[in-house]
């Protein structure tokens, strides 16, 4: 990976390149060769969103938490990071410009791929920032407060143990744990951070984006916006056979429309959507429809895009529009403070993916829900959309309103069976312990082979409690 005067990327060794660069170009019907144009997007986006909004070092983030992802590219990329325009330019060192892709910071907002526009198109999609002070002498989670003082009966000695474990690195360093933090009886009991990142650090939620948007909708039935069982409101389906997929049905994974969750490959929808796309709802919203609505479970973080663009439409149809609801709505209703949601190009939500917060903000969504929808004392969601959200789809009883449950213990068998969580890419997990009043959130960047030891930490948290 090339250094310009901004660049901060590191340099690969040329020698391995140039074998990469050879294999490609001798054996151009290898299918990586189609995997480069989405491995530029993934790593323009994902640097710059971790760089300017995580904060973490370039030169880390890019060795350790975006090369594994897209192996062998990084080899054939050369990356630019410029801190004056805050922007990364992402090329391959084959095609140059045709396959580049561009990323683009906005404070507040995070990080958008350039598809056919500029800068200035761009910020003139953004609404002016709405404040909000969280008090620096309430204690978490009402104000800024840490680590609550010690709880009656829980070993901390054990639970700082089970932590420390969540952390140690495996033999490929594939693991990458960043952050854990233990919520008991609505107090923040224990946390922990990999040296890279802190307490304010924001870490994206990946497919736990798709929690936040179930939630967005919740908001908007609750307020009569809309009813998740009618048919949902997507203008291309007027009269064709996709008119009665109901917003239940997307909710639950199971409109029947055909859709390939695969990041790289030839079948690489999810890929291709949320890096070569401008709008992350199109390419979804026009799939066949390829099952009967309600009847096949087919995780598609396209169908959570779409709720986002229902939910956005329902409040006027602009990103200002989605902007000010979630943080008057929700955010700012649960003491969150600093929540970016990305957008794609065209100023839709990315909500299949896309959600940013502290490990302490998502312990505060997940503790709303722990609470029934209410935040001491403030129903932010009816318990009859909670009800709703947790109730099993039929066409799989893992699966709830893009939350997932635990049904006859079938997903954790040593964890009750009311327990539910928000679940993402990278082993990003809020688990949700009712029978504990207990959640754990666990924020990483972890690879193939680098499973978190879910059944470890859980198991010896709940022990340390009374």
């Amino acid at each position: 990976m090339e250094k310009s005067a901004t660049s901060r990327a590191p340099l690969v060794n040329p020698i391995k390149a140039s074998l990469a660069l050879l294999c490609i170009v001798l054996f151009s019907g290898c299918s990586k060769i189609n995997d480069i144009p989405i491995g530029t997007g993934y790593a323009a986006k994902n640097i710059c969103s971790g760089y300017f909004m995580g904060e973490i070092d370039p030169d880390i983030l890019t060795d350790r938490f975006i090369a594994p992802q897209i192996e062998p590219l990084p080899l054939l990329l050369d990356i630019t990071i410029n801190d004056e325009l805050q922007t990364v330019y992402v090329q391959d060192k084959i095609f140059r410009k045709r396959f580049s892709a561009e990323a683009y910071y906005r404070e507040g907002f995070g990080c958008t791929l350039m598809h056919d526009t500029t800068k200035e198109e761009l910020d003139a999609q953004l609404p002016a920032p709405l404040p909000y002070q969280l008090s620096e002498q309430l204690p978490w989670p009402t104000g800024k407060g840490g680590v609550a003082e010690s709880q009656p009966g829980v070993n901390y000695d054990d639970l700082n143990t089970v932590l420390e474990k969540g952390f140690t690195k495996n033999k490929n360093k594939t693991r990458n744990t960043m952050a854990i933090a233990v919520v008991h009886n609505n107090q923040l009991i224990a946390e922990q951070y990999a040296p890279e990142i802190d307490a304010e650090t924001k870490m994206v939620g990946w497919s736990m984006t798709k929690s936040f948007v179930s939630t967005l909708i919740g908001l908007l039935q609750d307020r009569g916006f809309l009813d998740i069982t009618d048919p949902a409101p997507v203008a291309e389906w007027i009269n064709t056979e996709k008119e009665q997929i109901t917003t239940e049905q997307l909710l639950h994974m199971a409109s029947g429309l055909e859709w390939f969750e695969e990041s790289q490959g030839p079948n690489a929808d999810q890929g291709y959507v949320l890096h070569r796309t401008k709008d992350f709802s199109a390419f979804y919203t026009a799939q066949p429809l390829v099952a009967e609505p309600g009847t096949v479970y087919n995780y598609s973080t396209g169908g959570s895009s779409l709720l986002g663009r229902i939910a956005q439409e329902q409040l006027g149809g602009d990103l200002a529009d989605t902007y000010y609801f979630i943080q008057d709505a929700l955010f700012h209703k649960i003491n969150i403070d600093d929540a970016v949601l990305e957008f794609d190009t065209v100023g839709q939500p990315g909500s299949g993916a896309y959600l940013w917060l502290t490990a302490r903000d998502w312990a505060r969504l997940g503790l709303l829900y722990l609470n029934n929808g209410n935040w001491f004392g403030n129903q932010v969601l009816s318990q009859q959309w909670i009800n709703q959200a947790l109730t099993p789809s039929p066409s799989n009883p893992e699966y709830a309103a893009q939350i997932w449950v635990n049904t006859d213990k079938t997903v954790w068998p040593y964890l009750p069976e009311s327990t539910f969580a928000f679940l993402g890419h990278q082993q990003q997990r809020v688990m949700i312990v009712p029978e504990h009043n207990l959640v754990v959130v666990r924020l990483g960047y972890s690879f193939e082979g680098g499973a978190d030891k879910l059944e470890e930490l859980m198991t010896g948290i709940i022990a340390a409690l009374p």
